[in-house]
């Protein structure tokens, strides 16, 4: 295979904690959160607003806990668009409107009816449970769907590989795919030569430069070894956050997958390589 040559003074072995660290360092997340959250949170203050602006002119006239049961589906409301944070902070609002706008004596925190303090905590205590079933539920499914898209990927990953790669360069399509896949802007993937050579580029996409193997900033570097045995390096480079957990679970099978191809092909051209006159 025509493969492009570039030595590189590297260890034989990679060490992945020394390049996990050097990312680590590099660049920290930034903490940010969902559109889905924010609004979650401002429909718990204004809906619990216009609850009370909507209700206050009959309260004299309707049954407390009919009011309250609007304020408990507004809880189920905030926590399916935004989890257990905004179901809370609906909970905690309409227990406090609650108590000061509808239960009398009105506009004080005082309870007057024994009655009326049990319809409070009850409200209280339904409106709680019902954030925590719901977010229970809704964490378990987005953890499910998460699951079932990190499969779709190692799926599709895992069938490049098996797929007969023509031309000159086979290993530029497999690396063209997982650089679009991850959203990084190049990659190369270099391949142990012995120890003479050490790492030598067998395949680049992307053309902005050189991928060194040696790491820098918007680098990522996955060691592709067998065993104890080091056979190569997969490594990208581009400007995005850092891998998910999901995501290096992925690249990781992904790896362990390209290294025992590496050592497929290895022992491939051993085999056909001539041995030389007697």
């Amino acid at each position: 295979m025509t493969s492009i040559r570039h030595t590189a003074s590297r260890p034989e072995r990679p060490d992945r904690h020394e390049a996990d660290v050097a990312t680590t360092h590099r660049r920290l997340p930034a903490i940010a959160v969902p559109a889905r959250v924010r609004v979650a949170y401002g429909l718990a203050i204004a809906a619990t607003s216009a609850i009370v602006f909507a209700a206050q002119p009959i309260r004299s006239a309707v049954d407390p806990v009919a009011t309250g049961f609007g304020f408990l589906v507004l809880v189920v409301a905030c926590v399916g668009l935004g989890g257990l944070g905004p179901g809370i902070v609906a909970s905690v609002l309409g227990f406090g409107v609650f108590n000061f706008f509808f239960l009398p004596p009105y506009e004080t925190l005082a309870v007057e009816k024994a009655h009326d303090v049990i319809v409070l905590f009850v409200f209280l205590g339904l409106s709680v449970l019902i954030s925590l079933l719901i977010a229970r539920a809704d964490a378990r499914a987005r953890t499910a769907e998460a699951r079932a898209e990190e499969l779709r990927r190692q799926q599709e990953l895992s069938r490049i590989l098996v797929e007969p790669q023509s031309g000159l360069h086979p290993y530029d399509g497999v690396l063209r795919v997982v650089v679009a896949m991850f959203g990084f802007l190049d990659g190369a993937l270099y391949v142990q030569e012995g120890p003479d050579r050490g790492l030598v580029e067998h395949a680049t996409v992307g053309g902005t430069g050189v991928v060194s193997p040696t790491g820098g900033d918007g680098v990522e570097r996955l060691p592709l070894n067998v065993g104890r045995r080091n056979l190569g390096l997969l490594v990208m480079r581009g400007v995005r956050e850092p891998l998910s957990p999901s995501e290096q679970r992925i690249l990781e099978s992904f790896g362990n997958q390209l290294a025992l191809l590496l050592e497929r092909d290895r022992v491939l051209r051993a085999a056909v390589a001539p041995t030389g006159g007697r």
